[in-house]
Parts: C-alpha cells; structure tokens; sequence
C-alpha cells in the first residue's frame, strides 16, 4: 500500500503534469482512445480525472457528468475504491466510466531481482483487473469491461531505468525502508536492473489495465439493487506460488 503523502510530496517534486505527461501514460491514453473509438457515445459533460488532478477539487455539476476519463491516477491512490466510488456517485444515468492504470504483474521481475516478492518495499504491486471490476459492480455500475496489455520498457542504460523510475514517481509505500539509502543499496538496484537486460537493452516489463462500466439508467435505478457485499480494492503485489514465472531471466 502506498503513502499518500509520499505519493503528495513525491510527485509535486517531480510536477504533476510532467509525471503524466510521461511516455508510459501517453501509451497508456491512445491504447484507451482506441477502445472508446468502439463505443457510441457523444459526450457533452465529461470529466478527465487522471494524474494531473491528483488532489484536486472537482467541482460536479449538478446532473452528473456523461463521461468520466481516467488515465494513470488509480496507479497512484491508497484509497481506490473511494475514489471510484465518487466517479460512479457524479456519473449521469447511462454515462461512462472509462479507466487505465497498472496491473500487479507491472515491474514484476524487477520486484524478484530485489528479493521483494510480496512488492511491498522497494517495487509497488497494484490491484488485480478483476477486483477493479468487482468494485465496480459492488458500486453500482453495469456491464463492467476489464482486459490487460503488456509493453516493454526499453533502455540502454540502467541509469536510465532508474532515473525514469522515479519520473514515474518513485517508492512511496507504506513499508518502504526509512531513511536514506547507501550507496550499496543503489549499486544493488543497479544490478537488478543490469539481470532484465536482453541484449542490447533493459527491459521493464509493465501490465496495463483498462476497463470501462455504465451508469444504470433511471429505470434501473428505481428498481434498486447493487451488490450488498462490498469489498475493499487491494492494492497488493502478486506472490508467486511456486518459482519465478518464465520471462523473468537473469534473476
């Protein structure tokens, strides 16, 4: 679980706009246009509510908005469920909610070359696409639709690597160790990332998951209903049951 204010201090340093303006989110947002491309809906009130919003009033108007727009922000929340519980409350009847954030297999073998399986310390884990989506439904909306994608992060050097980890924001969990850091530490850090090399470049493996989910309409909304077990989104690494899985060479 992350920090939020960590999260806060962590990218106010690095600006707000800069953090998502970052070519991983710039995929991130075409991948989703191309998605919503599918879907028939002409929106006259929406609201983009991603990175850049971060802590952000949002002022709703009072019929609700017809399309709610999220890239990267759920990546950086402790607390995702309030926030799309908000999203699915200022929603008009029949509007969309469309979202993209990282799934627990982002960075994954970075977290094993650190020896930190649970991704709790060093390497964040993120929520699984399933229980974005059960949220989702526990919240109200209908017709929930969850899928994932993989890209690669490619560098020449594990310099590079790091410094663009911390453009993503760097470690702002809860359990990361406190204080500062030795130089040894950042000599191992160097090494693992050193064991994802293929070939002539590093690679940072990174989980992408998009979903979107409807509003009910006013008709189905008189006629109530919604899940009445609610469950909180964990924000938690993947731990494998058995050995690393394959892909992840050099660990």
């Amino acid at each position: 679980m992350v920090d939020p204010k960590s999260v806060r201090q962590q990218l106010a340093r690095r600006g707000l706009q800069t953090v998502a303006s970052h070519a991983l989110w710039a995929e991130a947002q075409a991948r989703l246009l191309d998605r919503f491309s599918y879907i028939r809906l002409d929106p006259k009130n929406r609201l983009d509510y991603g990175i850049a919003q971060l802590g952000m009033p949002i002022n709703a108007p009072v019929e609700g908005f017809d399309l709610i727009w999220s890239v990267g922000l759920l990546a950086y929340l402790s607390d995702i469920r309030s926030t799309l519980g908000f999203w699915a409350k200022v929603l008009k009847p029949e509007g969309l909610l469309m979202i993209t954030t990282l799934g627990p297999d982002s960075f994954r073998p970075l977290a094993l070359a650190l020896g930190d399986v649970s991704q709790d310390q060093h390497v964040p884990g993120y929520p699984d696409m399933h229980d974005i989506g059960d949220a989702l439904v526990s919240l109200g909306l209908s017709n929930p639709v969850m899928d994932a994608e993989w890209i690669e992060l490619m560098y020449s050097s594990a310099e590079s690597a790091l410094q663009d980890l911390r453009c993503l924001g760097g470690n702002s969990l809860v359990h990361r160790p406190s204080g500062l850091r030795s130089h040894r530490w950042r000599a191992r850090v160097i090494d693992a990332l050193e064991s994802l090399r293929k070939g002539e470049k590093i690679c940072l493996r990174v989980e992408l998951v998009f979903g979107h989910a409807w509003a009910p309409s006013p008709r189905a909304q008189r006629h109530g209903g919604g899940a009445s077990d609610v469950k909180p989104v964990q924000w938690q690494g993947k731990t494998p049951k058995g050995a690393p899985k394959t892909g992840s060479s050099g660990i």
